[in-house]
């Protein structure tokens, strides 16, 4: 701490009373005193109370300077006999280490300590004792004691708990869960028969399976060998449209391999209405699948089919009644220009195509002649007849794949149903015919 500058001061009277100190005639002619007064004053403070004020913190930093003075002197005291303490304690644990050290030898050292001539005295009683306590040959030994204590407390152990848990009475901890174990494995070999049973019969049931697929699997590869000897069935279902179109005046293209303007090949067959004597008058393609599709996929096939062939309505025909889409119905018109129908390469019957395709080529002449002399309300007439006609084939078709018996006589009726919807689309045509100015 920087100590402080004395000033020059021209004493008067100082006196103390009641706790205040009196100054009279005080003249004090520091220089930095007098510069410090004079900006306070500049400043507007009070001389009076700036005097005060430099009394009071000079007081303090004396009243510091002097408690600072004594902290020291206290310090070097205490460092003075800390250290005389430090000597006097390391003399005295010097001696009594020495004569610990003393002591010790006397009492075990090695050549004349008190311990080792005990025991050179009675060495032989001890090397007998020591035998005969922990020597492995002596029967008496102490191990051979614990080893025989042990090995009683266990077998009385054993026996114990043998006789609590084999106890059938409320005393065994375990006669609950034993048996209930017992219940269990009697419930569960009951079950295990039960489950035998149905594994052999799961096993009959996948056979059977086995043997559908397997022959499934040779119908496919008859119908392989029988789709007109090397024949893809999407070139037989042209065939059969084919001649359904020239029959009709229509012109069938087979379209399967040729790319559209936008380079897809999708639409395998296209038929031109009328097209064979003059200016077509609608569309209808046809998308070809020996496979089975999910109904979105048809759908998305079928669009895309009218879309790249520029046709009014798409006909999706299958191999086979199971291949036709999950949760459709064939000979069922969707969407207002959809339809779906099972063309079998097997037998190659075309009266469910025909039917398909007869209904689609009377819905679009319909539509384009309505502003002609057609009889628009017996053609719709006509339409709906074969519309319902063709609902209730469906529903036929299934009663048929279910039925156990009458078989024939459901036939009969498809048959009769088959009847009523080719006579209602020859209606229909023979009404557009008759509404056709040419």
């Amino acid at each position: 701490m920087e100590a402080a500058t004395p000033l020059p001061l021209q004493l008067g009277r100082v006196e103390v009373r009641a706790g205040a100190v009196l100054i009279a005639d005080l003249i004090v002619a520091d220089e930095r005193f007098v510069d410090l007064i004079r900006q306070r004053i500049d400043q507007g403070d009070s001389p009076e109370d700036i005097t005060r004020q430099a009394l009071e913190i000079g007081a303090r930093v004396l009243d510091r300077e002097s408690t600072s003075v004594e902290v020291d002197f206290i310090r070097r005291e205490l460092e003075k006999v800390s250290g005389e303490v430090e000597r006097s304690f390391g003399e005295r644990a010097q001696g009594v280490a020495t004569e610990l050290a003393t002591q010790m030898e006397a009492a075990f050292g090695a050549d004349g300590g008190a311990v080792a001539k005990a025991l050179s005295g009675h060495s032989e009683q001890l090397a007998e004792q020591i035998a005969t306590t922990f020597g492995s040959e002596r029967s008496s030994a102490v191990q051979h004691q614990i080893k025989e204590l042990v090995e009683r407390s266990l077998r009385e152990s054993q026996q114990n708990l043998v006789r609590l848990f084999s106890s059938a009475e409320g005393q065994n901890p375990l006669a609950d869960f034993k048996a209930s174990v017992v219940r269990e494995l009697k419930a569960g070999r009951e079950g295990d028969s039960a489950l035998l049973e149905k594994v052999g019969a799961l096993q009959l049931e996948v056979q059977r399976l086995r043997d559908a697929g397997e022959a499934e699997a040779e119908i496919d590869a008859e119908r392989e060998r029988g789709a007109g000897k090397g024949r893809t069935f999407e070139a037989i279902v042209f065939e059969a449209i084919e001649r359904l179109a020239d029959g009709r005046g229509d012109s069938a293209v087979h379209t399967g391999d040729s790319q559209a303007e936008s380079g897809d090949k999708v639409g395998d067959v296209v038929v031109e209405l009328d097209g064979a004597t003059g200016a077509g008058r609608g569309r209808v393609v046809f998308e070809a699948k020996d496979k089975r599709l999910s109904r979105l996929d048809a759908w998305r096939e079928l669009d895309a089919a009218m879309a790249v062939r520029n046709a009014d309505f798409a006909i999706l025909v299958v191999s086979s009644d199971a291949k036709i889409p999950a949760r459709t119905e064939p000979l069922a018109e969707f969407q207002g220009n959809k339809m779906i129908v099972a063309f079998d390469k097997d037998d190659l019957d075309e009266r469910g195509l025909d039917i398909a395709y007869r209904y689609a080529r009377c819905k679009l002449l319909a539509e384009r002649d309505s502003a002609s002399v057609l009889d628009a309300a017996g053609v719709r007439a006509a339409t709906e007849e074969a519309a319902a006609a063709l609902r209730d084939t469906q529903k036929i078709r299934g009663h048929l794949t279910k039925a156990t018996s009458g078989v024939s006589e459901a036939r009969e009726v498809l048959e009769i149903m088959q009847t009523r919807i080719e006579a209602a689309l020859a209606r229909v045509e023979s009404l557009i015919a008759a509404g056709d100015p040419g």
